[in-house]
């Protein structure tokens, strides 16, 4: 029998010192060894054949070696549902330490197609794959760093991902395969926080310490190309053997070819009635950033003039704005004027609107670049994050005003496209004064207290009873402004949900601690932007902490409106690069602006910057 299966194995192609001797070591754009046992392409001959194998396997009277082939055949024909299922049926006490180092690397392969790094470090952590790590050879030393650094990156822990990725680029010796590499640490320093890069320029590993240290002098410039250049060129002479000096990242060639600074920046605003606060607050930020710019060495800030769409169309605004010779133009702020400009048939220069369309179906003008204040972002990574945290069931609760309202369809349609559940939406007017008995409904309190009085009724009328929430929520979104979350945590609280999670968006906090307030939001984990926690900007804003959340949310649209338009060709030439912004880290995908931004939570009264 086994002699037989063998052969079969043999037939379709499958031998494991084959795979073993012929993984990739080369590296893809993305600075990853790739996969080796994962298809995303179904072999349907070859699955009808793995299927009549897996039947003779299971009649073996051990599931060792045999149905570890079968489980890697499913994988390499594209079915990576049989072969998780048919790995769960291994006895890896049986496998020799060839045989389990393969074992754990398809397992961890298939955890992470399935979103669950955790799963795939507990692979790699297990006691005896531990033991043999040091024993593999150079090939599957570098398998081995490249996973892990993309476990670590899903996990959270950038710095660990970054350590195994500068591992892996020492045990190459092609210069394209290391300068793959260096991007993607390079694309990695870009997401961190400016404390964080400060932190580890001090590390005692020169090297993890160099790289930081090259990213901090860079971020403290990223308005500034000419001084960016010439702090690279300074570190580059003090560390001329780290890596990045012998094998800098593409980007700093990229940038130099890339830069084109506009002379005269158009702003297009309505400075009168109900828009007048706003987008004076928005200009506030924007010349805050200007000013920046105007005191640092070598550099020439931008004409900036102002065009008021009061008492202008956007159209003609704009069309004044290019007359007076305008290169780049930022504006309008409101919807109705962005979804003017992309109707245009002609927009003469770059355009970064102040709203966006968040609406798959509409065509993009090319010349259009859409930067607002969407909701799909941060509810796009609250989902994913409780998404990757194993919860299916989620409670929704938002303000029944616009923005709620696109918040609640934005989840809806994403969460539903996870295959998640969405056990109930529920959307508060502001006239709701009493949370504890609004929110008894969607927790189906009323029901249990119903259940009660009917027990008191018809059993016993001295029976204790009490009443009990639904027990099919794993989760729960509150949307809103402090005030109102500081009243729906404490009611969810008394109303038998304090074990429930609960996220919350940017909207919950203002960056001013205020500690006997905030101890009603304890436990909430909120997508927080990196203007309202310390140290994640090279400087903090000086917008008003006594304004509003919306209005300092807007001066820091202001702000990254400026670093956006001092770096859109370069945003447009290597996306991958993120720009680290207040309103969050900036990448520019179809035509939009995306924001992914940091995590806060509230900690007895206190906000602190946490790792999901």
């Amino acid at each position: 029998m086994g002699k037989q299966f063998l052969l079969k194995i043999l037939g379709i192609g499958c031998i494991l010192a084959f795979i073993g001797g012929c993984a990739p070591t080369a590296t893809t754009d993305s600075g990853r060894v790739p996969v080796t046992y994962i298809s995303n392409t179904e072999d349907l001959t070859a699955l009808e054949q793995t299927e009549l194998l897996f039947a003779q396997a299971q009649l073996l009277n051990q599931q060792g070696k045999e149905m570890l082939d079968v489980a890697i055949l499913f994988a390499k024909s594209g079915s990576l549902q049989r072969s998780k299922e048919t790995l769960a049926l291994v006895n890896s006490v049986l496998l020799t330490d060839q045989l389990f180092i393969e074992y754990t690397f398809l397992g961890v392969e298939l955890h992470l197609q399935d979103d669950n790094p955790a799963a795939a470090l507990s692979n790699i952590e297990d006691p005896r794959f531990l033991e043999l790590q040091p024993y593999l050879g150079r090939q599957y030393q570098r398998r081995l760093l490249s996973i892990k650094a993309d476990v670590y990156t899903e996990l959270g822990d950038s710095i660990a991902s970054l350590r195994n990725s500068i591992a892996l680029a020492t045990l190459l010796e092609n210069k394209s395969d290391i300068s793959n590499v260096h991007n993607k640490i390079w694309r990695q320093l870009a997401r961190q926080p400016f404390n964080t890069l400060n932190q580890y320029s001090l590390d005692s590993d020169p090297i993890i310490a160099g790289w930081c240290e090259l990213a901090a002098n860079s971020r403290q410039y990223q308005n500034n190309l000419e001084t960016q250049f010439l702090e690279f060129i300074s570190w580059k002479n003090n560390n001329e053997n780290h890596p990045a000096a012998i094998i800098p990242p593409d980007w700093f060639k990229q940038r130099q070819s890339n830069a084109v600074y506009s002379s005269q920046v158009a702003i297009l605003l309505p400075l009168q009635g109900d828009y007048k606060g706003p987008s004076q607050t928005f200009l506030d930020g924007f010349m805050e950033a200007y000013y920046e710019l105007y005191q640092q060495d070598k550099t020439k800030p931008p004409n900036v003039r102002i065009h008021d769409t009061s008492i202008h169309t956007i159209e003609q605004a704009y069309g004044n704005a290019v007359a007076e010779g305008a290169d780049i133009i930022i504006g309008g702020i409101r919807q109705s004027e962005t979804e003017a400009l992309n109707k245009m048939s002609l927009l003469e220069v770059p355009t970064i609107s102040l709203n966006r369309i968040d609406n798959g179906d509409i065509v993009q003008n090319p010349n259009l670049f859409q930067f607002g204040n969407s909701q799909q972002d941060e509810i796009r990574q609250i989902a994913n994050e409780a998404w990757r945290k194993g919860y299916r069931r989620a409670l929704f609760i938002a303000p029944e005003n616009n923005w709620g309202q696109q918040a609640m369809a934005a989840f809806s349609s994403h969460w539903l496209d996870k295959n998640g559940v969405l056990v109930d939406q529920v959307a508060y007017p502001d006239s709701v004064k009493d949370f504890t008995k609004f929110l008894k409904k969607p927790l189906q309190i009323d029901l249990s207290e119903s259940r009660g009085i009917q027990l008191r009724r018809f059993v016993n009328s001295r029976v204790i009873y009490t009443p009990r929430r639904r027990q099919d929520i794993d989760f729960v979104v509150v949307l809103g402004y402090p005030e109102r979350v500081r009243q729906i945590k404490p009611a969810l609280d008394f109303l038998w949900a304090a074990d429930l999670p609960v996220y919350s968006s940017s909207e919950i906090y203002n960056g001013v601690s205020q500690s006997g307030l905030d101890r009603d939001l304890g436990g909430i984990q909120f997508t927080a932007m990196p203007w309202s926690l310390p140290g994640q900007l090279t400087s903090e804003l000086n917008s008003d902490q006594t304004m509003h959340t919306a209005y300092r949310q807007l001066y820091a649209r202001g702000h990254d409106s400026f670093l956006i338009h001092r770096n859109l060709s370069s945003l447009q030439k290597n996306s991958q690069v993120p720009l680290f912004g207040s309103t969050g880290i900036l990448s520019l995908s179809g035509g939009i602006i995306r924001r992914q931004v940091q995590w806060g939570e509230f900690q007895q009264g206190k906000v602190r910057n946490v790792q999901p």
